[in-house]
C-alpha cells in the first residue's frame, strides 16, 4: 500500500480536477452571504491575487513548501474566479421581482413559450409591460385556460392577476423566489380572460423555429396517442411535462424513474447512441465506404450533430447542457482517437457548465448529475481492465449477461450517489429504483427514445403514426413499471429535513473520494461522510411553523406530530411542511383533532409546548387578554411591537409580510426564532 507521500504525489497529476471544485467553492460563498456584495468585489479579489499567483508559480518547484503555498493560492484565485462568475450571472441572468401582487391590470408582452397544462396553457411572456408597474421583470409567466389561437413571437395582451415569486415554505427549503429569478421571471399569476393578440407572431427567428416546432410536436402526438400517455411523450422530446397527470408524476418520482422524464444525461446518451449506432450501420452496409471513410468518426459526428438538435428542441435548460456538453466530448475524442471517458471530462463538462450559468450550483439537478456520472466513472475505471478482458472474449450470452449486469452496477451506483441528494433535498428515496430502473432502462433505451427520434425524422414527411404508436407501447409500460414500483409495501423512505452541515461534511467527502487517487485518501473521505451523518440524530425540527401570510401555523405535539390551524388555508405550505417532517403525502391533523395540544375558541388558540404558552390570537382583544400568559404570540393581524416588560415574542402579520414564513424553536427553555428572510438577507431575488 502507498504511503502518504507516495499519495500526494499521486496528485500532481490529477489538479486540474480540482480546478471546478474551487471554482464552486467561489459560487458557493457568493449564494451564502447575507447581503449582495459591491459589484466590483469579484474583480479587486482576481486582481489582488493575479501578483502572488504569478510569484508563487514561479517557485513552485523549488520545495514542497512552494508548492504548497501555489497550491493555495491558485485554490483562493479560482474561488475568487467562481465569485466573480456567480456576479455576473446573477446581473445578467436576474430580473427585477414585483414588490406586491398587481392585478386586475392589463400586461402586454411578447409571448416566449407556450406550454400545454391540459387543463389550460402555461404562457411566459418577455419585453413585458404592465399598467401601473414603473419596473416590470423581464419575463411574466401566466396560465390561460382559455388559450385558443396562442403562438410564441405573438404580442398579446391580457387582463391579469400577477404576484410575486414565492418565497421558500420554511428556512432551509427550496427557494421557489430564486430559482425564478435566475429564469428572468420576476412574476407568476394568471388571465382572466383569452388574450388579445396586438402583434402577430415573426416569419423568421431560431427560438421561434424551435417553439412553434415544440408546438407542431405537441400536436401531432396529442393527436396520435392516448390523453395519459401523450404528456410523457412529449416530455420525452420537448422536455414539457406540464400536462402529465398527477398520478402518473407521483408514480415515476416513488418508483425512482422520474429521472426518465427530465431531459438530462439519460435522453441525451440514448439519442447520441442510437445516432451513432445506425449511422455507423448503414455506412458500413457500403463496403466502399466503410473501407476508405473513418465512419466511425462520421458515426459520432452524426450523433453530435443530432444531440445539439435534441437539446436545443428540449429547451437548453442546464441538465441538458451540461449532458451535451460531456456527450459532445466524447464524440469529441472518439473522432479525434482519444479516450471518450475520464474524470478530466467531467471537470471541464462541470467548469463550462458553472461558467455558464453559475447558479445551477445550488441547483439539485446539477448536484445529482454530476455525483452519478463521476461516481460511474471512477467504478467502471478502475474495473475496466477485467472487464474489457471478459468482455473481449464473449459470445451473444455472455455478452447479454454483461449488458443486464452493467445495467444493474450503473443503477446501483447512480441510485446511491443519486439516493444523498434525494433524502437531503425531497426528503426521499425510492427503495426500488434499482430494480424499477432495471426494467425500464432498456426499455427507454431501445424502443421508446429511438421510436421518438424515428418520429424527428418522420413528421415532416407526415409518415410518423407507426413510430408514435411504437412509442406509446413503449410509454405504456413504462407507466405500468413505475405504478407497479410504487405500489409495492414501504416503495418511499420519508425522513425528517436534514441539516445543512449534514450536506457540506457529506458532498465535501464525497468529492474527496471520488477525486483523490489512493486508499488512504479514499479513507479519509469515508470518514468525512460519516461524520456528516453523525449530525442527523441531533438536528432539531421546528415546534412551530408559519407560512408567509400568517394564515397557516403548525404546532408540533409531543407525540412528534404536526397539527394545522386549518386543512383549507395554504394548502401547499402544508404539503411542503409535511415533507421536511417526512410525511409527504399524508393528510394534515388540525387542531380539532382530539391528539392535538390546543384549546380553541371564537377569540384564538391555546397551547404549551414544552413548558411554553403558545397564544395564537383572532382579534386584538385577545392578544390582550393572552399578553400575561403567553410566551409566544402568533397572529395574522397587525399586533403591537412591545406590552410591557419581558422577553415575550411577538409575531404578527407585518413580520409576515416583510420576512416570509417563520419558524420557532423551544429548547432548553428558550425560544428561537428563525424567518426566511433573514436567511435570504438582502439579495437581488429576495426584494
Amino acid at each position: 500500500m502507498a504511503s502518504w507521500g507516495e499519495e500526494w504525489t499521486d496528485q500532481k497529476e490529477r489538479l486540474f480536477l480540482w480546478i471546478p471544485v474551487a471554482f464552486g467553492l467561489g459560487i458557493a460563498a457568493y449564494f451564502a452571504l447575507p447581503v449582495e456584495p459591491h459589484k466590483y468585489a469579484g474583480v479587486v479579489a482576481m486582481a489582488t491575487l493575479i501578483p502572488f499567483l504569478v510569484r508563487v508559480w514561479r517557485h513552485h518547484h523549488d520545495s514542497v513548501r512552494h508548492f504548497i503555498e501555489y497550491l493555495a493560492v491558485a485554490a483562493v484565485f479560482c474561488a475568487a474566479c467562481g465569485f466573480f462568475a456567480a456576479q455576473v450571472g446573477t446581473v445578467l441572468n436576474g430580473t427585477a421581482i414585483l414588490e406586491k401582487s398587481v392585478g386586475p391590470k392589463t400586461a402586454v408582452g411578447y409571448v416566449e413559450s407556450v406550454e400545454n397544462m391540459g387543463d389550460g396553457s402555461r404562457v411566459v411572456l418577455s419585453g413585458v409591460s404592465i399598467e401601473d408597474v414603473a419596473h416590470p421583470p423581464k419575463k411574466l409567466r401566466l396560465k390561460f385556460r382559455k388559450d385558443e389561437g396562442i403562438e410564441a413571437g405573438q404580442m398579446i395582451s391580457a387582463l391579469v392577476k400577477v404576484d410575486p415569486p414565492s418565497q421558500a415554505v420554511a428556512p432551509d427549503a427550496y427557494d421557489f423566489r430564486r430559482h425564478l429569478f435566475f429564469e428572468g421571471i420576476g412574476g407568476v399569476g394568471f388571465a382572466y380572460s383569452a388574450a388579445k393578440i396586438l402583434e402577430p407572431a415573426e416569419e423568421g427567428g431560431f427560438s421561434l423555429f424551435f417553439e412553434r416546432l415544440r408546438k407542431k410536436i405537441d400536436d401531432e402526438i396529442t393527436a396520435g396517442s392516448g390523453p395519459v400517455t401523450s404528456g410523457i411523450m412529449t416530455a420525452l422530446i420537448t422536455g414539457e411535462r406540464g400536462a402529465i397527470a398527477e398520478e402518473d408524476d407521483d408514480a415515476m418520482k416513488a418508483s425512482g424513474l422520474y429521472h426518465l422524464l427530465s431531459i438530462s444525461g439519460t435522453h441525451v446518451c440514448m439519442v447520441a447512441g442510437v445516432l451513432f449506432f445506425f449511422t455507423r450501420f448503414f455506412l458500413a452496409c457500403f463496403p466502399w465506404v466503410a473501407l476508405h471513410w473513418p465512419i466511425k468518426k462520421i458515426a459520432a459526428l452524426a450523433a453530435l450533430a443530432g444531440c445539439t438538435f435534441y437539446v436545443i428542441l428540449a429547451g437548453a435548460d442546464v441538465p441538458a447542457q451540461r449532458s451535451l456538453m460531456m456527450t459532445g466530448l466524447v464524440m469529441l475524442a472518439v473522432m479525434l482517437d482519444r479516450s471518450p471517458l475520464s474524470l478530466r471530462l467531467i471537470a471541464f463538462s462541470a467548469l463550462v457548465v458553472l461558467v455558464i450559468a453559475p447558479h445551477s450550483l445550488v441547483g439539485v439537478s446539477f448536484q445529482m448529475s454530476f455525483a452519478a456520472v463521476a461516481a460511474l466513472i471512477c467504478f467502471f475505471d478502475y474495473i475496466r481492465s477485467w472487464w474489457m478482458g471478459w468482455y473481449a472474449k464473449a459470445g451473444f450470452i455472455r455478452k447479454s449477461f454483461m449488458y443486464l449486469i452493467g445495467i444493474l452496477l450503473t443503477s446501483i451506483i447512480a441510485g446511491v450517489m443519486t439516493g444523498f441528494f434525494g433524502l437531503y433535498h425531497f426528503q426521499q428515496f425510492a427503495v426500488y429504483g434499482v430494480l424499477s430502473n432495471m426494467m425500464a432502462v432498456p426499455l427507454t433505451g431501445f424502443v421508446i427514445m429511438p421510436a421518438a427520434i424515428v418520429t424527428l425524422i418522420l413528421m415532416p414527411f407526415g409518415a410518423a403514426m407507426i413510430p408514435i404508436k411504437v412509442m406509446e407501447w413503449g410509454t405504456v409500460w413504462m407507466l405500468a413499471i413505475a405504478h407497479w414500483a410504487a405500489g409495492l409495501d414501504d416503495a418511499v423512505i420519508h425522513v425528517s429535513q436534514w441539516p445543512q452541515v449534514t450536506f457540506v461534511f457529506f458532498v465535501s467527502g464525497m468529492i474527496l473520494f471520488l477525486l483523490w487517487h489512493g486508499w488512504r485518501g479514499k479513507a479519509v473521505a469515508c470518514g468525512v461522510m460519516v461524520c456528516g451523518l453523525l449530525f442527523i440524530p441531533f438536528h432539531a425540527q421546528p415546534d412551530i411553523y408559519i407560512s408567509g401570510k400568517g394564515k397557516l401555523v403548525a404546532l408540533r405535539g409531543a407525540d412528534d406530530d404536526l397539527y394545522f390551524s386549518t386543512a383549507r388555508a395554504e394548502k401547499f405550505s402544508a404539503e411542503k411542511w409535511l415533507r421536511l417532517n417526512g410525511r409527504d403525502g399524508e393528510k394534515p391533523d388540525t387542531f380539532r383533532d382530539k391528539r392535538a395540544p390546543v384549546d380553541c375558541d371564537d377569540e384564538g388558540c391555546r397551547a404549551v409546548i414544552k413548558g411554553k404558552n403558545i397564544s395564537i390570537p383572532h382579534s386584538r382583544s385577545a392578544f390582550f387578554e393572552d399578553w400575561d400568559w403567553a410566551d409566544v404570540i402568533v397572529s395574522d393581524i397587525p399586533l403591537p411591537e412591545k406590552q410591557g416588560e419581558g422577553s415575550k415574542i411577538v409575531l404578527s402579520l407585518y413580520d409576515f409580510l416583510d420576512d416570509g414564513a417563520h419558524v420557532v424553536y423551544v429548547r432548553d427553555g428558550g425560544v428561537r426564532v428563525e424567518s426566511v428572510g433573514d436567511e435570504v438577507g438582502l439579495r437581488p431575488w429576495s426584494r
